[in-house]
């Protein structure tokens, strides 16, 4: 088949960031309101994914007679950001817009994206995304209900979150990939027993705590029922059994010793870090990660996705596509704007992100898998959850605000502040509360 009737959609958190509420002394570029320079904002701030997107703006110019400028932000700033820019005339033409409520809804409500369904047959954006995933990119019309109607961005990227392994640690204590959620358990046991620590996590930021929660979750989940939960349906509500029962399995691995000693006071990035000199055995994180995985354990590290309650079985595993970049209501030329996220979904695009290691959205090609590598196995892991249809959400996508009330409530969770049946009942209260958006 034709990779562009491939291309698989996620949304979400690049690096599943917060939402900040204030950044003072944060400087906007100037408006983009001039016809003979385009200006595009997302989340791609560091190597090697800086220098591809710089250098496929750069082509995109120079075919187009116009200069192309970049700015990298973290998805902090660019949620706080880019409304308020957008509003005084000063945003780009292209952003990336994070998925549901966390930022496309309120900012289609506010009148401050363009619809892109004039580009749809124009650029055959229509067989980009099966139905299930372009879901997660459309609005209606006024902005009130996800899941259905315009398209309003198109993605890049693909995300997954799954685990990165240590292989000498594996092979030192005579341990295998499990097939099974209890076979994990039993490896965790293992190494817990051996000194070893067996995952390598930090919350200190709150968000990693969704992916780790997220992923528990998608063991026990339905594709219908997270459906209902992140498109607002009627009846969706977090008070369920399988909230409780991943809330209650979280709190059980953080008492058996699974998560790394002090995982409170590290970020993301400390807990990588650690990873990546051969801490631990595992570490759960997004496909994003595994450009510098690679560069740093090399043939040390191999990547697995969560695995099932009974060998065969689904699990909805978090992730499936990286923020869409959408058109804003500053861009000078909307058409010129459309041409070039066609040009960020590109086959020369999608090339360029496997060069630098990172999962492009589609599937990939048996001709760019090299076998027992970390890219290789996220690849071969991707497109098994692409035939299987086993991507599920981001649940911080459900709700205006809701990013923060998940991640506090997890933060009470894993602290003890709370119990698993409280937390289910804490996040359905908030979440009943957005109804009227």
């Amino acid at each position: 088949m034709d990779r562009r009737r491939l291309i698989k959609q996620s949304g979400a958190v690049a690096a599943g960031a917060a939402i900040a509420t204030h950044l003072p002394n944060v400087t906007v570029a100037a408006a983009a309101q001039d016809a003979a320079t385009l200006q595009f904002w997302d989340t791609l701030n560091a190597e090697p994914r800086l220098t591809m997107i710089e250098e496929l703006g750069t082509t995109f110019g120079e075919a187009n007679g116009v200069t192309v400028e970049h700015r990298g932000w973290t998805l902090e700033e660019l949620q706080d950001t880019l409304p308020r820019s957008v509003d005084s005339n000063q945003g780009p033409a292209v952003a990336q817009v994070n998925n549901g409520e966390n930022l496309a809804g309120p900012m289609i409500r506010g009148g401050q994206l363009v619809d892109l369904t004039p580009y749809i047959a124009e650029y055959q954006w229509d067989t980009l995304l099966p139905p299930s995933l372009a879901a997660r990119c459309s609005f209606s019309a006024d902005g009130t209900v996800f899941g259905e109607g315009q398209l309003w961005g198109i993605p890049s990227e693909s995300e997954i979150v799954g685990f990165y392994y240590n292989k000498t640690v594996f092979a030192d204590n005579g341990l295998t990939i499990p097939t099974t959620f209890a076979e994990l358990e039993t490896l965790l046991q293992a190494l817990v027993d051996a000194g070893i620590t067996p995952i390598v996590f930090g919350n200190s930021e709150r968000w990693p705590a969704i992916h780790l929660f997220g992923e528990i979750h998608g063991t026990l989940a339905t594709a219908e029922y997270l459906d209902g939960i992140v498109y607002r349906r009627e009846g969706a509500t977090f008070d369920d059994p399988t909230m409780v029962e991943a809330a209650t399995k979280l709190v059980e691995w953080k008492d058996n010793g699974f998560l790394i000693d002090g995982f409170e006071g590290l970020t993301a990035d400390d807990a990588a870090a650690l990873f990546q000199t051969g801490e631990g055995a595992l570490m759960l994180q997004g496909s994003w990660q595994a450009p510098a995985v690679k560069t740093d354990l090399a043939e040390n590290a191999g990547f697995f996705l969560m695995p099932p309650v009974e060998a065969g079985g689904k699990v909805l595993n978090v992730g499936g596509v990286a923020i869409p970049y959408s058109i804003t209501t500053n861009a000078a030329d909307p058409d010129l704007a459309a041409a070039f996220i066609n040009n960020l979904v590109s086959q020369e695009a999608f090339d360029a992100w496997i060069e630098a290691g990172g999962l492009p959205a589609g599937v990939i090609t048996p001709d760019k898998i090299v076998a027992d590598t970390v890219d290789g196995d996220l690849y071969t892991a991707w497109n098994t959850a692409l035939e299987s249809d086993s991507l599920g959400h981001y649940l911080d996508w459900a709700a205006p605000g809701f990013y923060d009330e998940l991640t506090g409530q997890l933060q009470n969770l894993l602290g003890g502040q709370m119990q698993p049946a409280e937390f289910a009942t804490a996040l359905q209260t908030f979440y009943a509360s957005t109804f009227t958006v």
